[in-house]
């Protein structure tokens, strides 16, 4: 008799467990929402890795992730920002009934270096659109800050069971080079304003998909210009160096681009040659990967130029990109005037 009673008394509590967990497992539009923990990741590098965290804090500006929430046609919903200890612990809750949507991130937008839209519910995600804020004309001479896009399609309930974390990957459109004039000649100082150092790429604006809206050319110049000096083991200086660093916004194969640098006081540039096709020459044979996912995985190049300046005249001997020797006589990229 108590166990029939007690039966009859967990009965209504089975019934509310039962309606609570296939609330989830099934789409219904007069059910509750599927909350969900979203959580980002950069693994799109050279190292295979998640780097999301250290990307997030590697540089002085703070940054945020941005979330659009899109319906299956595309049409916007919704945003969420994730910055400050969100953005530290990695986990955003989406809190989204039953259904099919488009999800699109942006991480590192800020109104110093970039412009972007600001979608009103029923906008089409393919009317969203970003670009990095000129200096002048198409021209570019400060630091941006690392800039990530993502897209991800999301159906809820989710076919696993349980309340697991969304996974979200990003792929990042910032890159930085380095360059480093080198005077072979003992003794000699080089001066960083003796030289002009710019490069130039097709892309300075994106859209949702994170393909360039125009094909218009942008000038990226260094932001940071400085020397330093190469010693031998006793500590004597025995060549110096000008430095400078730029960036440029996502690098795509076989489009117009160009890196230059041109002495003082000359009209035609010394070295003058296609940058992605220069930086592909780094690209090793057993990655097994595309040459246009090199270029989105590779973010920072460093570029090491040798220079003869006896004559007065700069004339490159060596070239070395992140620990690659190129001699652009051999590989036709590009020709010293």
């Amino acid at each position: 008799m108590k166990l029939n009673t007690t039966i009859f008394r967990l009965l209504p509590l089975l019934a509310l467990l039962s309606a609570g967990l296939s609330s989830c497992n099934s789409i219904r539009e007069d059910l509750p929402s599927c909350p969900r923990q979203l959580q980002f990741t950069y693994t799109y590098n050279m190292k295979f890795a998640d780097a999301f965290a250290h990307e997030m804090t590697n540089q002085q500006k703070a940054k945020q992730m941005e979330l659009y929430v899109y319906d299956k046609e595309g049409r916007f919903l919704s945003s969420r920002t994730m910055a400050g200890d969100d953005l530290t612990a990695n986990s955003l809750l989406l809190d989204l009934a039953p259904g099919s949507y488009r999800l699109m991130a942006w991480g590192g937008l800020n109104e110093t270096d970039y412009s972007w839209s600001t979608p009103q519910p029923g906008d089409l995600i393919d009317n969203w659109e970003m670009a990095v804020k000129s200096d002048s004309a198409h021209t570019i001479s400060r630091e941006l800050s690392g800039l990530f896009h993502g897209q991800k399609e999301l159906t809820l309930p989710l076919k696993e069971e349980g309340e697991g974390n969304i996974l979200f990957p990003l792929v990042k459109n910032t890159n930085k080079l380095r360059l480093v004039l080198i005077d072979t000649n003992s003794g000699t100082a080089l001066d960083p304003a003796a030289f002009k150092v710019a490069a130039t790429t097709v892309v300075g604006n994106l859209d949702a998909s994170n393909a360039p809206l125009t094909s218009d050319t942008f000038t990226w110049q260094p932001y940071y210009t400085g020397t330093g000096e190469v010693k031998d083991p006793d500590g004597k200086v025995v060549y110096s160096a000008a430095i400078y660093e730029l960036n440029t916004l996502r690098l795509l194969d076989s489009t117009a681009t160009s890196l230059r640098i041109t002495q003082q006081g000359e009209t035609a540039p010394f070295l003058n040659v296609d940058l992605t096709g220069f930086l592909l020459l780094t690209r090793m044979e057993s990655h097994d990967i595309s040459a246009q996912e090199y270029l989105d995985r590779q973010d920072e190049y460093t570029i090491l130029v040798y220079l003869d300046m006896r004559s007065g005249k700069a004339h490159y001997l060596e070239i070395i990109v992140n620990d690659w020797t190129i001699r652009l006589d051999d590989i036709n990229l590009g020709k010293e005037n």
